[in-house]
């Protein structure tokens, strides 16, 4: 399932800090917006709705509790994915300005 991937590459960065994992994350989410095998976008972020599944030849129309709180929970993740990796991407910067810079001409200052 999708939402169970998104979460399982999550807590794999989280363990390892390979960032290979937030591609993998974002690949499984894409599977509710149309990367799948029909190439049908199962979710509709307009709702927050989620059908089913996909039949060999079409997507089920059922839009059923569990669907949609799968959706909304891959939802949530890669969000919460996106804020870590900027705010990772920021302290990284910071840390290489401060490591490039000479000594006493970087101060601490605040971000807004």
């Amino acid at each position: 399932e999708a939402a169970a991937t998104i979460s399982a590459c999550r807590a794999a960065l989280c363990a390892g800090g390979d960032t290979r994992w937030i591609a993998e994350a974002e690949r499984a989410f894409a599977w509710f917006l149309g990367a799948n095998d029909l190439g049908l976008a199962l979710a509709e972020p307009e709702t927050g709705g989620c059908r089913d599944g996909l039949h060999p030849d079409r997507a089920n129309e059922n839009q059923g509790g569990e669907s949609v709180l799968s959706f909304l929970l891959g939802l949530v993740e890669i969000r919460q994915l996106a804020r870590a990796t900027k705010q990772r991407l920021k302290s990284e910067s910071l840390r290489t300005q401060r490591a490039s810079a000479p000594a006493g001409t970087i101060s601490p200052s605040r971000t807004h």
